[in-house]
Order: structure tokens, then C-alpha cells, then sequence
């Protein structure tokens, strides 16, 4: 390469994603490139126009004059960084530089990439990690960090050749097409037309990725489709049928019974002796409750309640460990699931889940919310009534233990501490917020009052200004990153020793694994227990 073809990086900013970020109808306008890294949560973006889900640890570089507007700030905590950055060429025999307009190295405007948790770990160190030199910052870690970042995406472009790379694009799109057109007739020569090769070549190689043939794939979407229908609508099965892309329903009745097992008609009411993979340790949690026991259930081990542990070793649940953030697709397969339940975080691995098994999602992550789901596909309505009688009695044992905190209007605030800042529980988000300030009726800060996020961005400032009565600290749990120094920080900060609540030892820790992921029935009644023991005690 010549030199004047040469370009170097001249870093501009580096912000992280303020509450801005997760806030709906947000626009944020690049007058330079752009490097976004996501470190926690999920969103709905629309870069330049194009919808896009964007979750943790992934990496998006965006050319200069792009837009992004949030279409969803999702329930869950986004963090991240975005770093601008601008680019020069030298001329040759000269220390002269002129702009250059860089661009990503794929089709189009913007792109992403996928890391490890080991590499976001390290980068974000770096990024937080405060010096005295500023001009250490300015000509050297910053720009180590935007070369180390451009790096991952010039590999992901560059790591299989232009023919690979239009040949693997063009089988994705013959799955995408049948996951999207599997209701109307499809044949082998047209989805070797969309792939861009011949129908024989087209076998082979769909064979290799997906590892059957496609019209063999496309038959097992459907069936899958079909059984999914039946768990949650009451549409009869020649309606459903027809819906699946079977066109003669006497065939689909017949097929159906050959891979399933029972007839249409008595399917869902088999659900429950089924192989059900959970892929969250709150819906095998609540199917136990339930009366229906799980053949397997995904979990993190770093965030599974002790409790929930000992749970399924009690009821023969096969444990199957994964990284956090992360759905393992081989362990999956090799489950041999029959039914899958549970929430996924991007649309891309809910496709390769519709691929297994039948897949029921978009589930709840509020207790009696997600209960009352559970119960009405596995026809368990009466139990789950009980089981909500029973929680309500408890959170109103509670409510009477803890009326003098209420009457009296003292603020209750959960601080979540992260590897690289805070967060603060949002008022009328789900889960926890919902015990605390609805159904427990407990006060929160004014100042919190806008946070709708589950867990919103927080600084010193605004702790200070909620300066709550009681606080409880949350020591964020995140695979390979640690809050220790934030949690340092924040101990020798001028703030924590003028907060009401460190001045009258108001101050409780509580856990990850079983405020924040523990959410079943048992989980809710220990939440409860702890409130109770903490607030009703300072009396």
C-alpha cells in the first residue's frame, strides 16, 4: 500500500450511553465515524433507517453523518460506550494530512459485530480507567482503543473469502426466506434461485450448515409452527394447518401424529410430559410451582439462586450450564427438546430456537404476570390461582409489618453498583419495583420518579439529591468484570457520608442472584422476608 493510500485515526469523543440512549424517540446524529460498544442490556435501534436489535457485546461502527434513533430502550439496562473518531491520510514525502472519508468495510452504512465478554471486558477497563496525562489520553489510549476495535471489524470482514462470504449470505437467506414464507408453497429450485446457485449445489451445502436438507428444514418449521399454534390459540387444526403452509389437512393430521406423537387435537393437553427446555432458571422455577417438571433448564451459574440450585437437583432438572448473555445452540440440539420456553435477547438467536423446537417466548418477567402465562398453556389455571392467593397474602403480611415505613413516607432506593458506574431502580419498571413501590406501596425518592427504565443511569449528584431514607446497594454480577472499584469509589466519595441513610446505618446489601434473576415464587417470598427484616427492625 502506498503512503498517500495510508489513514490514521484522530480520536474526537468518548461518551458512554447515557439515559438518552434508552429513551424512546431519542436521535443521536454522528458528524464524524463512530464505534458503539455494548456492554450490558439490549435496545431497538433504527440506524440510517434500517431496524436493528443491539445487545451486549456487540460492536457497531456507524460512518460519519449517520443517524440513530431508539425504537426501544428495552426493559433491561443498556450501558456501553461510543467513541467518535475522524480520519486522515498523509501525503507522501509530507507530514501533511487530509481528511479522509472512512468507511465500513461491508455493504452499506454501518456494521456489526459480535465479542467476547473477554475483550469487552478489557476494553472497557481501558476506557474507565482514569488518567493524569492528558495527553496519554489524547495520543495514546484512546486511539489504541479505536484501533483495537477497527481491528474486530476488519477481521469479521475479511476472515473467509468474497465468494465464501456471498455463498454463506445467500443459504442464510434462502432460511430467512422459508422462516418468513413457510405458510405459502415452496419449492427446492426457488430457494436455490435465492441462494444465487443451482438446486443440487444448494443441498449440499444448506445440508452442511443446517444439517438436513432444506425441504426437510422447512417441513420441521412448520410442524414447529404448527405445534405452537395449538399450545396458544384455540384455532382448530384445519385452520392451523392451512396457516403452516400444509395445504391438504388430512396430511398434516396423519404427519402430525407420525412426529409428535398424538393426534392435533390431543397435543396440547400432553404438554406437560413432554421434554421441556427452559431457557431461564425463573420459568423452570415457576413450572415447578406449577406441578410440571422440566427436562432441562439453561443456566448461568454465576447468577443461579442458591436456592433455585438446590430446586432442580431436588426434582432431577438437568442443568445445563451456559455463558451469561449467551444461548449455547449445540447444547440446545443436543437436548432433543420438545418444546423450549423462555426469552431470548436478540431476533437472531429466536430464529435459530423456531429451527429446535416448538418455541414459546415473549414471555413476562413480572412474577404473577409470567404465572398467569404459564398456567394458561400448560392448563394449570386453578393451581396457579392458589399459588397467587397464597403470594398475596404474604406481600399483605408484609404490607401490615411494614406500615409505619409507608405512613410515614420514608424513601427506599435500590443502587445497583456496575464495573464502570451506577444505576438506580427505576420506579415504575417490573419485577422488584413492582413489590416495592406497588404492591408493597413503599415510597421512592421525588427525583427517581422519571426513571423509567428497569435500571437507570445514576450519578453522585442524583444520589445525593434522592438522598433516601433506606438504601439498598446491588453489586452488579457480570461474567469476567468486577465492581469492586466502583464500590470503592463510591465508599470515598464526599457524597456517601452526607446520605441519610449511611448516617443512620440504613444501608443493606442485597443479591443479584436473588433479587435481580431469582424472581420465582420462592424467590419473591425470601425478597419479602429480607424487606421485612431490614425496614420493620428500624421501627
Amino acid at each position: 500500500m502506498s503512503v498517500q493510500n495510508q489513514w490514521i485515526v484522530q480520536w474526537k469523543s468518548t461518551q458512554s450511553l447515557t439515559h438518552q440512549w434508552m429513551s424512546v424517540g431519542a436521535v443521536h446524529s454522528f458528524i464524524y465515524p463512530a464505534l458503539i460498544l455494548i456492554i450490558d442490556g439490549q435496545a431497538i435501534w433504527k440506524i440510517n433507517g434500517e431496524r436493528m436489535q443491539v445487545s451486549f457485546g456487540q460492536l457497531i461502527a456507524v460512518e460519519a453523518y449517520s443517524l440513530i434513533e431508539v425504537l426501544e430502550g428495552g426493559q433491561l439496562d443498556l450501558s456501553g460506550w461510543c467513541i467518535e473518531f475522524n480520519t486522515y491520510t498523509l501525503t507522501e514525502n509530507t507530514s501533511t494530512l487530509h481528511p479522509y472519508l472512512w468507511s465500513v468495510p461491508v455493504e452499506g452504512t454501518y456494521q456489526k459485530v459480535q465479542l467476547t465478554g473477554g475483550v469487552i471486558a478489557d476494553i472497557s477497563q481501558q476506557l474507565s480507567k482514569d488518567s493524569l496525562d492528558l495527553q496519554y489520553e489524547l495520543s495514546v489510549k484512546y486511539p489504541s482503543v479505536i484501533y483495537t476495535l477497527l481491528k474486530y471489524i476488519y477481521q469479521d470482514h475479511t476472515h473467509i473469502t468474497d465468494d465464501q462470504q456471498t455463498l454463506t449470505q445467500g443459504i442464510i437467506r434462502s432460511a430467512e426466506y422459508m422462516h418468513t414464507h413457510y405458510d405459502q408453497v415452496i419449492t427446492r429450485k426457488q430457494l436455490a434461485e435465492i441462494a444465487g446457485v443451482s438446486p443440487w449445489y444448494y443441498s449440499r451445502k444448506f445440508s452442511e450448515r443446517y444439517g438436513k436438507p432444506p425441504l426437510d428444514y422447512l417441513a420441521s418449521f412448520r410442524m414447529y409452527r404448527a405445534q405452537e399454534q395449538l399450545i396458544v390459540t384455540q384455532t382448530n387444526s384445519q385452520e392451523i394447518a392451512k396457516k403452516s403452509g400444509f395445504e391438504d389437512t388430512h396430511y398434516f393430521s396423519r404427519r402430525f401424529k407420525q412426529v409428535v406423537g398424538v393426534s392435533p387435537s390431543l397435543y396440547a393437553g400432553s404438554l406437560s410430559s413432554r421434554k421441556i427446555v427452559c431457557l431461564s432458571a425463573t420459568c423452570a422455577d415457576m413450572l415447578i410451582n406449577l406441578g410440571i417438571v422440566p427436562y432441562a433448564v439453561m443456566v448461568t451459574p454465576l447468577l443461579l439462586a442458591p436456592y433455585q440450585l438446590q430446586q432442580f437437583e431436588e426434582h432431577g432438572v438437568k442443568i445445563v450450564e451456559i455463558a451469561q448473555y449467551e444461548q449455547d445452540m449445540h447444547q440446545i440440539k443436543q437436548l432433543f427438546p420438545e418444546l423450549l420456553i423462555g426469552n431470548v435477547w436478540s431476533e437472531e438467536v429466536r430464529q435459530q430456537l423456531r429451527a429446535i423446537a416448538p418455541f414459546i417466548t415473549n414471555l413476562s418477567i413480572d412474577v404473577l404476570t409470567l404465572l398467569q402465562q404459564l398456567a394458561s398453556i400448560f392448563h394449570k389455571q386453578v393451581e396457579a390461582q392458589q399459588i397467587q392467593i397464597h403470594l398475596e397474602q404474604e406481600i399483605d403480611i408484609a404490607r401490615q409489618k411494614l406500615q409505619p415505613i409507608i405512613h410515614s413516607q420514608k424513601t427506599i432506593m435500590i443502587l445497583r453498583i456496575e464495573p464502570y458506574g451506577y444505576r438506580y431502580l427505576g420506579v415504575d419498571a417490573v419485577g422488584v419495583a413492582k413489590l416495592l413501590y406497588g404492591q408493597l406501596e413503599l415510597s421512592a425518592p421525588e427525583v427517581l420518579q422519571e426513571g423509567k427504565s428497569w435500571f437507570n443511569p445514576c450519578t453522585l449528584e442524583l444520589l445525593l439529591s434522592a438522598n433516601p431514607d433506606y438504601l439498598f446497594i446491588e453489586k452488579r454480577m457480570i461474567e469476567q468484570f468486577s465492581t469492586d472499584e466502583s464500590m470503592q469509589k463510591l465508599l470515598e466519595s464526599d457524597v456517601w457520608q452526607q446520605l441519610k441513610a449511611v448516617q443512620q446505618n440504613n444501608v443493606f446489601d442485597i443479591d443479584t442472584r436473588l433479587w435481580v434473576e431469582g424472581r420465582g415464587i420462592t424467590g419473591y417470598k425470601m425478597i419479602l422476608h429480607e424487606l421485612v427484616t431490614h425496614l420493620a427492625s428500624d421501627v
